[in-house]
């Protein structure tokens, strides 16, 4: 096959599985492609990188990287010996984070692809230079051998997993999330610590992870409104629930070593790791012979109601007639209506872009921000979810009492927005501070 067949000046080296392999081969691809343009060697560098950390997470075997300059082009090839681990990409996901390779690859290559063979896999790429010295636009995929057709796969007896009222955008955050755990225990278990997790769970908690994400990124793709709740059929392997079995125990040891902060991520927000539970629970229950049961009707801890199912639209925060404010995971305003505006004192674009803390009262906002903290560092809360009454910051320095109701809102992007709503209470509204004390300091 052309897009295989390398010239006598092609270079190759094989790396083991281990994740230093992955700069190893970075250095190889630039002393291959010396003399190449070096935009494409940069592309290129970035390529090799991807599919080699790849190869070391989920084939886990030996990899060859071939690389070679082809008329106005750069080839190359890595080659895996796990031909019955199929590609399985999934999703361009418009911020930063694992699991991004092949999308990555989609986007800067002319042409790529992958061919299986009956003891090794080889996936491979090609990029050109445009007219102006930068990497050309990706043509199209043309139909194989360009594109991630996987031919000669490891066909397996299949079982239909039913997920019934699935969450399309809190799905995507919990999908994400469970790759950046599973990347930390591998780069954790390469430098000696297992964190309590034998070598073959965590192996099969990878290829889980892959199919289902896989499956669910493959469904939601076709009904094309990730934002929505589905209804979505999955084809899984019979025998997966053992790896799916071991998928959770690996999970739940990395949520314990994140919350001790002995990995460079945080534990899953609450409404996150509810999804992951019951989306798991539901591959092996429905793999064991028990019915399905809906997201909607499971019940949850506080902060992970079912909320989520209505994805973050900022215009419902305009629409809504309940004092609303809106503020993302940096602890800033993104959003505020007329009605929350109107009664701190405020116009509602005044706020947008500001802390949170502005809208707290000094002697909360230590309290408040050790809250915030927690919840991003442990993944639990003690208000999401529940009415609680507490003072909220006047412009002019009064304290207005409210009752707050916070729930999350997952962005069609599968990020997390925090959606307060405030609501009057009847108590008088307690006196401004005297001049020069708390109203005059800048809020944190």
């Amino acid at each position: 096959m052309d897009h295989l067949s390398q010239p006598g000046t092609a270079s190759a080296q094989r790396f083991p599985p281990r994740p230093e392999s992955v700069a190893r081969a970075r250095r190889f691809l630039r002393d291959a492609l010396a003399g190449s343009d070096p935009e494409v060697v940069a592309s290129a560098e970035l390529l090799v990188s991807e599919l080699v950390t790849n190869a070391v997470l989920h084939a886990r075997t030996e990899t060859e990287v071939s690389a070679w300059p082809h008329g106005d082009a750069v080839r190359v090839l890595v080659r895996d010996g796990r031909p019955g681990r199929a590609l399985v990409p999934q999703g361009d996901l418009p911020h930063v984070g694992p699991g991004q390779g092949l999308a990555v690859v989609e986007r800067l290559a002319a042409r790529y692809g992958v061919v299986t063979e009956a003891d090794h896999k080889t996936v491979w790429c090609e990029l050109r230079a445009g007219g102006d010295g930068t990497t050309a636009a990706p043509s199209p995929p043309a139909p194989s051998p360009s594109g991630w057709e996987n031919t000669g796969s490891v066909s397996r007896p299949t079982r239909t997993v039913t997920l019934i009222d699935l969450p399309g955008s809190l799905c995507l955050a919990s999908q994400q999330h469970r790759h950046t755990l599973l990347r930390e225990m591998v780069l954790a278990a390469s430098a000696g610590d297992l964190l309590g997790v034998s070598p073959q769970d965590l192996a099969a908690a990878h290829d889980a992870n892959n199919v289902i994400s896989a499956g669910v990124t493959a469904a939601l793709e076709e009904q094309r409104t990730a934002g929505q709740p589905h209804s979505l059929s999955l084809s899984l392997p019979a025998d997966i629930a053992p790896a799916v079995s071991a998928l959770c125990r690996v999970l739940d040891a990395a949520e314990e070593a994140a919350r001790d902060e002995r990995l460079l991520t945080c534990p899953a927000l609450p409404q996150n790791r509810a999804l992951r539970q019951w989306l798991l629970g539901q591959v092996i229950g429905q793999l064991g012979g028990e019915a399905p049961t809906a997201w909607t009707v499971v019940p949850r801890e506080t902060g992970a109601s079912p909320s989520e199912l209505a994805p973050w639209d900022v215009s419902h925060v305009w629409a809504s007639r309940v004092p609303t404010v809106a503020a993302d995971d940096e602890n800033r305003i993104i959003a505020a209506n007329g009605p929350a505006a109107a009664m701190l004192g405020w116009q509602a674009d005044e706020l947008v872009g500001q802390r949170l803390t502005t809208l707290i009262p000094e002697h909360l906002r230590a309290r408040h921000l050790a809250a915030f903290s927690s919840l991003l560092l442990t993944g639990r809360s003690r208000i999401l979810g529940r009415s609680v009454p507490l003072p909220a910051l006047h412009r002019d320095g009064r304290q207005v009492p409210v009752r707050l109701f916070i729930q999350t809102q997952g962005t069609t992007d599968g990020r997390t927005v925090f959606v307060a709503q405030l609501s009057p209470r009847t108590a008088p509204s307690a006196p401004p501070p005297p001049p020069g004390a708390a109203e005059d300091r800048q809020p944190v």
